[in-house]
Protein backbone atom coordinates (compact mmCIF):
# COMPACT_ATOMS: atom_id res chain seq x y z
CA UNK A 1 0.00 0.00 0.00
CA UNK A 2 1.23 3.49 -0.83
CA UNK A 3 3.07 5.55 1.78
CA UNK A 4 3.49 2.71 4.25
CA UNK A 5 6.12 4.52 6.30
CA UNK A 6 7.80 1.58 7.97
CA UNK A 7 9.77 3.60 10.49
CA UNK A 8 10.80 1.72 13.60
CA UNK A 9 13.77 0.88 15.77
CA UNK A 10 16.11 -0.48 13.11
CA UNK A 11 16.65 -0.41 9.38
CA UNK A 12 18.39 -2.26 6.56
CA UNK A 13 18.81 -1.45 2.89
CA UNK A 14 16.21 -3.27 0.85
CA UNK A 15 16.96 -6.33 -1.26
CA UNK A 16 20.23 -6.04 -3.08
CA UNK A 17 22.20 -3.25 -1.51
CA UNK A 18 20.33 -0.82 -3.70
CA UNK A 19 19.05 2.62 -2.95
CA UNK A 20 15.47 1.57 -3.46
CA UNK A 21 13.98 1.94 -0.01
CA UNK A 22 14.19 0.36 3.37
CA UNK A 23 12.76 -2.30 5.60
CA UNK A 24 12.88 -2.95 9.32
CA UNK A 25 14.66 -5.28 11.63
CA UNK A 26 12.33 -6.48 14.35
CA UNK A 27 14.23 -4.66 17.09
CA UNK A 28 17.40 -2.60 16.92
CA UNK A 29 18.16 -3.47 20.53
CA UNK A 30 19.18 -6.94 19.36
CA UNK A 31 22.29 -6.58 17.15
CA UNK A 32 22.41 -8.45 13.86
CA UNK A 33 25.48 -10.69 13.74
CA UNK A 34 25.46 -11.47 10.02
CA UNK A 35 28.77 -13.32 10.08
CA UNK A 36 27.64 -15.72 12.81
CA UNK A 37 24.26 -16.38 11.17
CA UNK A 38 25.88 -17.04 7.82
CA UNK A 39 28.56 -19.31 9.28
CA UNK A 40 25.87 -21.53 10.81
CA UNK A 41 23.63 -21.63 7.75
CA UNK A 42 23.48 -23.61 4.53
CA UNK A 43 24.42 -20.41 2.72
CA UNK A 44 27.94 -20.44 4.15
CA UNK A 45 30.42 -20.37 1.29
CA UNK A 46 27.75 -20.16 -1.39
CA UNK A 47 28.56 -18.08 -4.44
CA UNK A 48 26.72 -17.29 -7.63
CA UNK A 49 28.40 -18.24 -10.89
CA UNK A 50 26.08 -17.41 -13.71
CA UNK A 51 22.95 -19.28 -12.69
CA UNK A 52 20.77 -16.39 -13.85
CA UNK A 53 19.63 -16.57 -17.47
CA UNK A 54 17.32 -14.42 -19.54
CA UNK A 55 14.28 -16.02 -21.13
CA UNK A 56 12.20 -14.42 -23.86
CA UNK A 57 8.80 -15.04 -25.41
CA UNK A 58 6.17 -13.40 -27.61
CA UNK A 59 8.73 -12.34 -30.25
CA UNK A 60 10.98 -11.06 -27.44
CA UNK A 61 8.38 -8.56 -26.24
CA UNK A 62 8.29 -10.51 -22.98
CA UNK A 63 11.42 -11.37 -21.04
CA UNK A 64 12.42 -12.43 -17.55
CA UNK A 65 15.43 -13.34 -15.43
CA UNK A 66 15.38 -16.97 -14.36
CA UNK A 67 17.25 -18.81 -11.60
CA UNK A 68 16.53 -22.53 -11.64
CA UNK A 69 16.45 -24.39 -8.33
CA UNK A 70 15.09 -27.91 -8.62
CA UNK A 71 15.89 -29.19 -5.13
CA UNK A 72 12.33 -28.50 -3.96
CA UNK A 73 9.12 -28.53 -6.08
CA UNK A 74 8.36 -24.84 -5.56
CA UNK A 75 8.38 -21.89 -7.94
CA UNK A 76 7.92 -18.15 -7.53
CA UNK A 77 7.16 -15.37 -10.00
CA UNK A 78 7.72 -11.74 -9.04
CA UNK A 79 6.65 -9.11 -11.55
CA UNK A 80 5.66 -5.51 -11.75
CA UNK A 81 4.97 -2.56 -14.01
CA UNK A 82 6.97 0.68 -14.03
CA UNK A 83 5.19 4.05 -14.05
CA UNK A 84 2.05 2.37 -12.71
CA UNK A 85 2.06 3.28 -9.02
CA UNK A 86 -0.13 5.74 -7.21
CA UNK A 87 2.09 8.70 -8.16
CA UNK A 88 1.22 8.00 -11.82
CA UNK A 89 -2.47 7.16 -11.52
CA UNK A 90 -4.77 9.19 -13.78
CA UNK A 91 -7.29 9.66 -10.96
CA UNK A 92 -6.48 9.80 -7.26
CA UNK A 93 -7.32 6.62 -5.38
CA UNK A 94 -7.53 4.30 -8.39
CA UNK A 95 -4.32 2.34 -7.72
CA UNK A 96 -5.21 1.88 -4.06
CA UNK A 97 -8.72 0.65 -4.86
CA UNK A 98 -7.32 -1.79 -7.44
CA UNK A 99 -4.91 -3.15 -4.85
CA UNK A 100 -7.75 -3.48 -2.34
CA UNK A 101 -10.25 -5.43 -4.48
CA UNK A 102 -8.28 -7.09 -7.27
CA UNK A 103 -8.15 -10.43 -5.43
CA UNK A 104 -11.82 -10.35 -4.43
CA UNK A 105 -13.00 -12.57 -7.23
CA UNK A 106 -12.01 -13.03 -10.86
CA UNK A 107 -12.99 -15.19 -13.80
CA UNK A 108 -14.88 -18.27 -12.62
CA UNK A 109 -13.81 -17.67 -9.01
CA UNK A 110 -15.84 -15.83 -6.41
CA UNK A 111 -13.88 -14.23 -3.60
CA UNK A 112 -14.56 -17.29 -1.42
CA UNK A 113 -13.69 -19.74 -4.17
CA UNK A 114 -10.45 -17.93 -4.94
CA UNK A 115 -9.27 -17.95 -1.33
CA UNK A 116 -10.26 -21.57 -0.77
CA UNK A 117 -8.50 -22.79 -3.90
CA UNK A 118 -5.29 -20.92 -3.05
CA UNK A 119 -5.35 -22.23 0.50
CA UNK A 120 -6.08 -25.81 -0.57
CA UNK A 121 -3.32 -25.92 -3.18
CA UNK A 122 -0.71 -23.74 -1.47
CA UNK A 123 -0.88 -20.94 -4.02
CA UNK A 124 0.08 -17.46 -2.83
CA UNK A 125 -0.76 -14.35 -4.82
CA UNK A 126 -0.33 -10.76 -3.66
CA UNK A 127 -0.61 -7.34 -5.29
CA UNK A 128 0.74 -3.99 -4.13
CA UNK A 129 0.40 -0.48 -5.54
CA UNK A 130 3.42 1.51 -4.42
CA UNK A 131 4.32 5.06 -5.34
CA UNK A 132 6.15 4.06 -8.52
CA UNK A 133 5.09 0.55 -9.51
CA UNK A 134 2.23 -1.94 -9.47
CA UNK A 135 3.76 -5.24 -8.31
CA UNK A 136 2.66 -8.86 -7.95
CA UNK A 137 4.12 -11.93 -6.29
CA UNK A 138 3.01 -15.48 -7.09
CA UNK A 139 4.32 -18.72 -5.60
CA UNK A 140 3.08 -22.27 -5.94
CA UNK A 141 3.84 -25.95 -5.57
CA UNK A 142 4.99 -27.15 -8.96
CA UNK A 143 2.23 -29.71 -9.47
CA UNK A 144 -0.34 -26.92 -9.11
CA UNK A 145 1.29 -24.62 -11.67
CA UNK A 146 -1.69 -24.92 -14.01
CA UNK A 147 -4.06 -23.80 -11.25
CA UNK A 148 -1.78 -20.94 -10.27
CA UNK A 149 -1.61 -19.75 -13.86
CA UNK A 150 -5.39 -19.91 -14.21
CA UNK A 151 -5.84 -17.80 -11.08
CA UNK A 152 -3.23 -15.28 -12.21
CA UNK A 153 -4.78 -14.81 -15.64
CA UNK A 154 -8.24 -14.43 -14.12
CA UNK A 155 -6.97 -11.73 -11.77
CA UNK A 156 -5.06 -9.85 -14.47
CA UNK A 157 -7.77 -9.91 -17.12
CA UNK A 158 -11.12 -10.84 -15.57
CA UNK A 159 -11.35 -9.16 -12.14
CA UNK A 160 -14.94 -8.93 -10.93
CA UNK A 161 -14.86 -5.62 -9.02
CA UNK A 162 -18.23 -6.43 -7.48
CA UNK A 163 -20.10 -3.58 -5.80
CA UNK A 164 -20.20 -5.25 -2.38
CA UNK A 165 -16.45 -5.90 -2.46
CA UNK A 166 -15.75 -2.29 -3.39
CA UNK A 167 -17.96 -0.99 -0.58
CA UNK A 168 -16.28 -3.31 1.91
CA UNK A 169 -12.85 -2.14 0.76
CA UNK A 170 -13.85 1.51 1.19
CA UNK A 171 -15.04 0.84 4.75
CA UNK A 172 -11.84 -1.01 5.58
CA UNK A 173 -9.70 1.77 4.15
CA UNK A 174 -11.63 4.36 6.16
CA UNK A 175 -10.90 2.38 9.34
CA UNK A 176 -7.25 2.04 8.39
CA UNK A 177 -6.99 5.75 7.67
CA UNK A 178 -8.34 6.48 11.16
CA UNK A 179 -5.90 4.04 12.73
CA UNK A 180 -2.98 5.56 10.83
CA UNK A 181 -3.91 9.06 11.93
CA UNK A 182 -3.22 7.93 15.49
CA UNK A 183 0.25 6.63 14.65
CA UNK A 184 3.20 9.01 15.18
CA UNK A 185 5.16 7.13 12.53
CA UNK A 186 2.43 7.84 10.01
CA UNK A 187 2.26 11.45 11.17
CA UNK A 188 5.95 11.82 10.43
CA UNK A 189 5.46 10.28 7.00
CA UNK A 190 2.69 12.70 6.19
CA UNK A 191 4.75 15.63 7.42
CA UNK A 192 7.58 14.67 5.06
CA UNK A 193 5.16 14.16 2.16
CA UNK A 194 3.41 17.48 2.66
CA UNK A 195 6.40 19.70 3.46
CA UNK A 196 8.98 18.09 1.18
CA UNK A 197 6.90 17.15 -1.87
CA UNK A 198 4.06 19.66 -1.57
CA UNK A 199 1.80 19.52 -4.63
CA UNK A 200 3.92 16.90 -6.40
CA UNK A 201 2.15 13.50 -6.72
CA UNK A 202 4.37 12.12 -3.94
CA UNK A 203 2.74 14.58 -1.58
CA UNK A 204 -0.69 12.95 -1.89
CA UNK A 205 -2.38 11.28 1.05
CA UNK A 206 -1.64 7.56 1.17
CA UNK A 207 -5.29 6.73 1.80
CA UNK A 208 -7.53 9.43 0.30
CA UNK A 209 -10.66 10.47 2.14
CA UNK A 210 -14.07 8.86 1.64
CA UNK A 211 -15.19 11.44 -0.90
CA UNK A 212 -12.18 10.81 -3.15
CA UNK A 213 -12.49 7.02 -2.96
CA UNK A 214 -16.23 7.20 -3.65
CA UNK A 215 -15.45 8.79 -7.01
CA UNK A 216 -13.34 5.82 -8.15
CA UNK A 217 -15.55 3.76 -10.46
CA UNK A 218 -15.27 0.22 -11.78
CA UNK A 219 -14.56 1.71 -15.19
CA UNK A 220 -11.67 3.72 -13.71
CA UNK A 221 -10.12 0.56 -12.29
CA UNK A 222 -10.53 -1.45 -15.48
CA UNK A 223 -9.04 1.35 -17.57
CA UNK A 224 -6.12 1.68 -15.15
CA UNK A 225 -5.26 -2.01 -15.45
CA UNK A 226 -5.60 -2.01 -19.23
CA UNK A 227 -3.56 1.16 -19.71
CA UNK A 228 -0.82 0.70 -17.11
CA UNK A 229 -0.13 -3.05 -17.25
CA UNK A 230 1.86 -3.32 -20.48
CA UNK A 231 4.71 -5.33 -21.94
CA UNK A 232 7.09 -2.39 -22.30
CA UNK A 233 7.06 -1.61 -18.55
CA UNK A 234 6.95 -5.21 -17.29
CA UNK A 235 9.82 -6.77 -15.32
CA UNK A 236 9.68 -10.44 -14.29
CA UNK A 237 11.79 -12.60 -11.98
CA UNK A 238 11.33 -16.39 -11.92
CA UNK A 239 12.95 -18.66 -9.36
CA UNK A 240 12.60 -22.28 -8.36
CA UNK A 241 11.50 -25.47 -10.07
CA UNK A 242 11.06 -24.13 -13.61
CA UNK A 243 13.39 -24.55 -16.57
CA UNK A 244 13.84 -22.25 -19.54
CA UNK A 245 11.12 -23.83 -21.71
CA UNK A 246 8.61 -23.83 -18.86
CA UNK A 247 9.42 -20.21 -18.08
CA UNK A 248 8.96 -19.14 -21.68
CA UNK A 249 5.61 -20.90 -21.78
CA UNK A 250 4.55 -19.23 -18.54
CA UNK A 251 5.46 -15.78 -19.86
CA UNK A 252 3.41 -16.33 -23.00
CA UNK A 253 0.36 -17.70 -21.22
CA UNK A 254 0.39 -15.10 -18.44
CA UNK A 255 1.29 -11.89 -20.25
CA UNK A 256 0.69 -12.20 -24.00
CA UNK A 257 -2.69 -10.46 -23.65
CA UNK A 258 -1.15 -7.28 -22.24
CA UNK A 259 -1.00 -4.17 -24.39
CA UNK A 260 2.41 -3.55 -25.93
CA UNK A 261 2.74 0.07 -24.72
CA UNK A 262 1.88 1.58 -21.36
CA UNK A 263 0.09 4.91 -21.06
CA UNK A 264 2.04 5.80 -17.95
CA UNK A 265 3.64 9.23 -18.43
CA UNK A 266 6.73 10.60 -16.71
CA UNK A 267 6.28 12.33 -13.38
CA UNK A 268 6.46 16.11 -13.13
CA UNK A 269 10.00 17.30 -12.44
CA UNK A 270 10.76 17.66 -8.74
CA UNK A 271 13.46 19.90 -7.30
CA UNK A 272 13.81 19.75 -3.50
CA UNK A 273 14.10 22.98 -1.56
CA UNK A 274 17.13 22.23 0.60
CA UNK A 275 17.04 25.71 2.16
CA UNK A 276 13.61 25.33 3.76
CA UNK A 277 13.43 25.54 7.58
CA UNK A 278 12.65 22.67 9.90
CA UNK A 279 9.11 21.30 9.65
CA UNK A 280 7.62 20.44 13.03
CA UNK A 281 4.21 19.35 14.25
CA UNK A 282 2.98 18.38 17.70
CA UNK A 283 1.51 14.95 18.29
CA UNK A 284 -1.15 14.31 20.88
CA UNK A 285 -0.80 10.53 20.53
CA UNK A 286 2.90 10.16 21.32
CA UNK A 287 5.14 11.00 24.27
CA UNK A 288 8.17 10.49 22.05
CA UNK A 289 9.46 12.81 19.34
CA UNK A 290 10.21 11.28 15.95
CA UNK A 291 12.73 12.97 13.69
CA UNK A 292 13.64 12.43 10.04
CA UNK A 293 16.56 14.23 8.40
CA UNK A 294 16.87 14.06 4.61
CA UNK A 295 19.60 15.22 2.25
CA UNK A 296 20.67 14.37 -1.29
CA UNK A 297 21.70 10.77 -1.97
CA UNK A 298 23.11 8.75 -4.83
CA UNK A 299 21.58 6.93 -7.79
CA UNK A 300 21.92 3.16 -7.84
CA UNK A 301 24.08 3.08 -10.98
CA UNK A 302 26.25 6.03 -9.96
CA UNK A 303 29.96 5.23 -9.60
CA UNK A 304 29.79 6.59 -6.05
CA UNK A 305 27.03 4.21 -4.97
CA UNK A 306 29.19 1.53 -3.38
CA UNK A 307 31.60 3.99 -1.71
CA UNK A 308 28.64 5.82 -0.18
CA UNK A 309 26.94 2.54 0.77
CA UNK A 310 30.06 1.70 2.79
CA UNK A 311 30.17 5.21 4.23
CA UNK A 312 26.51 5.03 5.26
CA UNK A 313 27.08 1.66 6.94
CA UNK A 314 29.81 3.10 9.14
CA UNK A 315 27.98 6.31 9.97
CA UNK A 316 24.50 5.04 10.76
CA UNK A 317 23.59 1.92 8.81
CA UNK A 318 25.34 -0.71 10.93
CA UNK A 319 22.80 -0.80 13.73
CA UNK A 320 24.22 -0.68 17.24
CA UNK A 321 27.82 -0.60 16.06
CA UNK A 322 27.45 2.53 13.88
CA UNK A 323 29.04 5.82 14.85
CA UNK A 324 25.65 7.41 15.42
CA UNK A 325 24.42 4.62 17.65
CA UNK A 326 27.60 4.60 19.71
CA UNK A 327 27.51 8.36 20.24
CA UNK A 328 23.80 8.78 20.90
CA UNK A 329 22.55 5.48 22.30
CA UNK A 330 25.49 3.64 23.83
CA UNK A 331 27.37 6.61 25.28
CA UNK A 332 24.45 8.77 26.42
CA UNK A 333 21.35 6.56 26.31
CA UNK A 334 19.23 9.14 24.51
CA UNK A 335 17.39 6.79 22.11
CA UNK A 336 16.56 3.16 21.47
CA UNK A 337 17.58 3.58 17.86
CA UNK A 338 19.20 6.04 15.47
CA UNK A 339 20.19 5.03 11.97
CA UNK A 340 20.85 6.24 8.44
CA UNK A 341 19.87 4.70 5.13
CA UNK A 342 19.88 5.29 1.38
CA UNK A 343 16.46 5.73 -0.22
CA UNK A 344 15.24 6.36 -3.76
CA UNK A 345 12.07 6.78 -5.73
CA UNK A 346 11.33 7.91 -9.27
CA UNK A 347 11.53 11.56 -8.16
CA UNK A 348 14.99 11.45 -6.60
CA UNK A 349 17.72 9.87 -4.48
CA UNK A 350 18.11 10.65 -0.80
CA UNK A 351 20.18 9.92 2.27
CA UNK A 352 18.11 9.87 5.44
CA UNK A 353 18.64 9.72 9.19
CA UNK A 354 15.94 8.75 11.66
CA UNK A 355 15.67 8.68 15.44
CA UNK A 356 13.10 8.85 18.20
CA UNK A 357 13.58 10.27 21.68
CA UNK A 358 11.90 12.28 24.41
CA UNK A 359 11.22 15.89 23.40
CA UNK A 360 13.71 17.28 25.92
CA UNK A 361 16.53 15.19 24.42
CA UNK A 362 16.05 16.20 20.79
CA UNK A 363 18.37 19.21 20.94
CA UNK A 364 21.15 17.17 22.55
CA UNK A 365 20.89 14.47 19.89
CA UNK A 366 21.22 17.11 17.18
CA UNK A 367 24.38 18.37 18.89
CA UNK A 368 25.87 14.88 18.89
CA UNK A 369 24.65 14.19 15.34
CA UNK A 370 26.24 17.35 13.97
CA UNK A 371 29.49 16.71 15.82
CA UNK A 372 29.68 13.14 14.51
CA UNK A 373 28.89 14.30 11.01
CA UNK A 374 31.55 17.04 11.10
CA UNK A 375 34.18 14.42 11.95
CA UNK A 376 32.74 12.04 9.35
CA UNK A 377 32.81 14.70 6.62
CA UNK A 378 36.21 16.16 7.45
CA UNK A 379 38.17 13.01 8.35
CA UNK A 380 36.24 10.22 6.66
CA UNK A 381 36.55 6.57 7.62
CA UNK A 382 39.52 4.77 9.07
CA UNK A 383 41.09 1.79 7.33
CA UNK A 384 39.74 -0.48 10.08
CA UNK A 385 36.19 0.84 9.68
CA UNK A 386 36.39 0.30 5.93
CA UNK A 387 37.38 -3.34 6.29
CA UNK A 388 34.74 -4.07 8.95
CA UNK A 389 32.03 -2.47 6.82
CA UNK A 390 33.02 -4.33 3.67
CA UNK A 391 33.24 -7.62 5.55
CA UNK A 392 29.72 -7.19 6.94
CA UNK A 393 28.25 -6.10 3.61
CA UNK A 394 29.84 -9.11 1.94
CA UNK A 395 28.79 -11.61 4.61
CA UNK A 396 25.21 -10.42 4.91
CA UNK A 397 24.51 -10.46 1.18
CA UNK A 398 23.82 -14.19 0.98
CA UNK A 399 21.35 -13.94 3.86
CA UNK A 400 18.94 -12.35 1.43
CA UNK A 401 18.54 -15.63 -0.46
CA UNK A 402 16.11 -17.04 2.07
CA UNK A 403 13.43 -18.41 -0.29
CA UNK A 404 12.56 -18.73 -3.95
CA UNK A 405 10.05 -15.89 -3.49
CA UNK A 406 12.78 -13.56 -2.25
CA UNK A 407 15.09 -14.63 -5.08
CA UNK A 408 12.36 -14.00 -7.66
CA UNK A 409 11.86 -10.51 -6.26
CA UNK A 410 15.60 -9.91 -6.40
CA UNK A 411 15.71 -10.99 -10.04
CA UNK A 412 12.88 -8.61 -10.82
CA UNK A 413 14.63 -5.75 -9.03
CA UNK A 414 17.82 -6.42 -10.96
CA UNK A 415 15.87 -5.44 -14.06
CA UNK A 416 14.05 -2.51 -12.47
CA UNK A 417 17.34 -1.04 -11.22
CA UNK A 418 19.12 -1.95 -14.48
CA UNK A 419 21.84 -3.85 -12.64
CA UNK A 420 22.39 -6.38 -15.41
CA UNK A 421 22.04 -10.13 -15.57
CA UNK A 422 25.53 -10.65 -14.09
CA UNK A 423 24.82 -8.64 -10.93
CA UNK A 424 24.89 -11.66 -8.60
CA UNK A 425 28.30 -12.63 -9.94
CA UNK A 426 29.75 -9.12 -9.68
CA UNK A 427 28.16 -7.53 -6.62
CA UNK A 428 30.62 -8.94 -4.09
CA UNK A 429 33.66 -7.92 -6.11
CA UNK A 430 32.25 -4.41 -6.46
CA UNK A 431 31.97 -4.08 -2.70
CA UNK A 432 35.40 -5.62 -2.16
CA UNK A 433 36.97 -3.21 -4.65
CA UNK A 434 35.91 -0.10 -2.72
CA UNK A 435 38.97 1.76 -1.43
CA UNK A 436 39.38 4.13 1.49
CA UNK A 437 40.28 6.93 -0.89
CA UNK A 438 37.09 6.39 -2.90
CA UNK A 439 34.89 6.44 0.21
CA UNK A 440 36.39 9.53 1.79
CA UNK A 441 36.53 11.41 -1.49
CA UNK A 442 32.87 10.57 -2.24
CA UNK A 443 31.81 11.77 1.22
CA UNK A 444 33.37 15.19 0.70
CA UNK A 445 32.26 15.51 -2.92
CA UNK A 446 28.71 14.16 -2.78
CA UNK A 447 27.42 14.90 0.73
CA UNK A 448 26.64 18.34 2.21
CA UNK A 449 29.26 20.05 4.39
CA UNK A 450 26.87 20.06 7.32
CA UNK A 451 23.55 18.50 8.25
CA UNK A 452 22.23 21.75 9.66
CA UNK A 453 18.69 22.59 8.59
CA UNK A 454 18.57 25.01 5.69
CA UNK A 455 22.16 24.15 4.74
CA UNK A 456 21.64 21.27 2.33
CA UNK A 457 19.44 19.15 4.60
CA UNK A 458 15.76 19.08 5.56
CA UNK A 459 14.57 18.24 9.07
CA UNK A 460 11.10 16.94 9.94
CA UNK A 461 9.92 16.37 13.50
CA UNK A 462 6.78 15.05 15.15
CA UNK A 463 7.04 16.45 18.67
CA UNK A 464 5.58 14.22 21.35
CA UNK A 465 3.20 15.88 23.77
CA UNK A 466 1.17 12.98 25.15
CA UNK A 467 1.75 11.99 28.77
CA UNK A 468 3.53 8.74 29.49
CA UNK A 469 1.30 6.16 31.17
Amino acid sequence: MRKSWKIGLGCAVVLIGGAVGYTLWADARAPLDAERILANSKLNGRSFKGEVVEVRADDSLLHAYLMEEHSVPLAAISFGFDRAGSAYEPKEGVALMVESVLLDGAGRFSRKDLREMMKEKGIKLAVSAGDDRLTFSLSFVKKFEKDALEILKAVLYEAHFDKEDIELARRQLAMLRQQQSESPQYQLGRLVDEKFYGTHPYGQEGIPDDEVLAKVSVEDMREYLKDFMAKDTLSVGIAGDMDRAESEAFLTQAFARLNEKSKGADLPEFKPDWKAPKAIEKSEVSAQSLVMLRTSGVARLDKDFYPLLVADYVFGGAGLSSRLSMAVRENEGLTYGIYSFLNSNDAGDYWQIYFSTTPDNTARIFELLNAEYANFYQNGLSAEELEIAKSSLLSSFNLRFSSVAVIAEMLEQMQVQKLGIDFLKNRQSQVQAVTLEQVNEAIRRRLPKTLMEGDGARVFEIMGTARKN
